[in-house]
């Protein structure tokens, strides 16, 4: 991350010490005493222009780079591999329409918990408070590995869903306690990623800055194993991963699938900002239906420098998306043709646009709207399984304070509307979250 210094601090302290200059000159006996005294000058003013560097954040600079990776520091080098520590603490709270999303007891929710909250009868407003999205990282990164390069990269958080009856570890009674929860766990040599981390189907530049993040309704956002190559290409990169092919919805799981999620990006970067292209191939079987299709999705993405430091981000994404899509909003197949015996992929799409712009070096808002929709005309909701809407749109509007570079407060409104299936009607959620993430 890349901080600026106000314009009007640089001039000022360039002037005190140029006024000083002659005044310590004064009664040097030779011209070694001044140059000398000029140099502690010199690096008494570089001392003080880094430690006023470090009181002002002016958020992330245009980078394609995963936003939580280590940045590059010290760190604690043991022989020839040198470890570094990170991650945040992120405290929310949450006042939000029907519950909170569930029930108050998963004060992070996701859309489709929000979709039941908005289904409910429930109007009251609920408040929660949650420090569970908080981050430890550790990251090494080794020397001439066979003539190249080794890092890893390890990321934990403790956003795990109370509701979870199977994994249930902690209440909101007592002690507010969570297990720790993996995210990202990898390494790279040579080109090639493997563990996991966040889908190649996915372009992490293009994603919104929100405080609830990922949760618009249409973004591609999932983390998971795979083998990924990653390799030169005109203006950028090209990116070919086997990733996990888990499907299922919540609490309806099929049959795990016989060959890997194939998924790839081409990604081209320039000071024009980033644009990217992404395919996804994914095999459906279910072997009570004795059925295997093979069916896929494209998605196209892009950040775009505007005015100053401000920028536009899109995504647009179409096909057999499932679960990659909004969070697990809807499931990979029909499920009422599941439970005649068909295996039909369920195709939707979704777009998302933001714009980011930034009032000063420390204050900057985000604007975001996201939209998706199932392609294919629904009858009704499956009978007796968890019932989906047939299309989500999210509002996103914050503002954001970096009082430094460790530090930053903001305050986001969110508003969800999902529509029925077979229906005009829809039913909305609405959210008001306040955070302060701290970094280290």
């Amino acid at each position: 991350m890349t901080t600026t210094m106000p314009s009007q601090v640089r001039p000022l302290l360039r002037a005190v010490a140029i006024a000083g200059l002659p005044l310590m000159a004064i009664g040097s006996g030779s011209a070694l005493a001044q140059s000398t005294e000029l140099d502690e000058l010199r690096e008494r003013v570089q001392q003080l222009e880094n430690k006023l560097e470090g009181a002002v954040s002016t958020a992330p600079e245009l980078t394609e780079d995963n936003p939580y990776l280590l940045r590059d520091g010290d760190g604690i080098k043991i022989g020839s591999t040198t470890i570094s520590f990170g991650g945040f603490i992120k405290a929310d709270a949450i006042f939000g329409s029907h519950g909170n999303g569930s029930l108050n007891s998963y004060s992070i929710g996701l859309p489709r918990t929000f979709a039941s909250a908005a289904a409910s009868d429930e109007s009251d407003w609920k408040t929660g408070f949650s420090a569970r999205e908080s981050r430890i990282s550790i990251g090494t990164k080794t020397e001439d590995v066979v003539g190249h390069t080794l890092t890893t990269y390890l990321e934990m958080d403790f956003n795990q869903d109370l509701n979870d009856g199977m994994n249930e570890t902690g209440n909101e009674i007592v002690s507010n306690s969570y297990s720790p929860r993996l995210r990202q766990a990898y390494g790279s040599w040579n080109g090639w990623d493997f563990g996991q981390t966040y889908t190649t189907f996915t372009d992490l530049a293009a994603m919104p800055e929100i405080l609830d993040q990922g949760k618009q309704a249409a973004f591609i956002y999932a983390t998971q194993p795979m083998i990924r190559y990653n390799m030169a290409a005109p203006g950028g990169k090209l990116m070919v991963s086997l990733e996990n092919p888990e499907d299922g919805y919540y609490g309806n799981s099929y049959d795990d699938q016989s060959y890997p999620d194939l998924a790839m990006r081409y990604q081209i970067r320039g000071n024009y900002g980033f644009y990217s292209i992404a395919g996804l191939l994914r095999n459906f079987e279910d072997n009570a239906a004795d059925e295997t299709i093979t069916d896929g999705a494209v998605s196209l993405s892009a950040r775009i420098p505007t005015v100053g430091r401000d920028d536009l981000r899109l995504q647009y994404s179409y096909g057999a998306l499932g679960r990659y899509m909004g969070l697990l909003t809807y499931p990979d197949v029909d499920l009422a043709a599941l439970a005649q015996g068909d295996v039909e992929p369920l195709k939707t799409y979704g777009a998302t646009a933001a714009y980011r712009h930034f009032w000063s070096p420390a204050w900057r808002s985000t604007l975001t709207v996201s939209h998706t929709e199932i392609v294919d005309d629904l009858v009704a909701p499956p009978a007796g399984t968890l019932s989906y809407f047939d299309s989500s749109t999210s509002v996103h509007a914050n503002i954001l304070w970096s009082a430094h570079r460790n530090l930053t407060l903001g305050l986001e409104y969110a508003y969800w509307d999902f529509g029925e299936i077979a229906t005009s009607s829809s039913m909305q959620y609405e959210q008001v979250m306040a955070s302060a993430k701290l970094s280290f």
